[in-house]
């Protein structure tokens, strides 16, 4: 007799469980006017997937360099918008003493932090076309 009650116990909770899970997913109203002369319309339900594959269009390159210069963080970080603008770049952000930019399909960062009595700059470029990616980079190095 215990297993038997303990088997509608069980019924008992998942059903109650299954009711309120159903009254709770129950978000929208439903306007239930009577329609005049309109015949009911067929609808279908037709789902349709499609798996896209993501190709890259290139494989980034990223050249780096850093230098030690005898100027504040804040004051690296002024000279580098500069620098950015100088050369090109396009939506020029400074963020503290991080500044980034976009050349074409290209990013450069510089990043200034302070070390002792110096600043210690690490400047990054990454993009498709190597040589140019190089360029850049040993342009910012040299305003630096």
């Amino acid at each position: 007799m215990n297993n038997k009650e303990s088997t509608i116990k069980h019924l008992t909770i998942i059903f109650i469980l299954l009711l309120s899970g159903c009254s709770a997913n129950l978000h929208e109203t439903i306007d239930v006017k009577p329609t005049t002369n309109q015949e009911p319309k067929a609808t279908s339900l037709a789902t349709t997937s499609q798996v896209i594959t993501l190709k890259k269009a290139y494989t980034p390159q990223l050249w780096s360099d850093h230098k030690v210069v005898n100027e504040s963080p804040d004051l690296c970080a002024i000279k580098g918008v500069s620098i950015l603008k100088s050369l090109g770049f396009k939506l020029v952000t400074k963020n503290h003493t991080y500044v980034y930019g976009n050349f074409s399909n290209n990013r450069a960062v510089i990043k200034c932090t302070p070390v002792n009595q110096q600043t210690f700059v690490y400047t990054a470029v990454a993009g498709e076309d190597v040589k140019l990616i190089e360029r850049l980079r040993n342009e910012i190095m040299w305003k630096l």
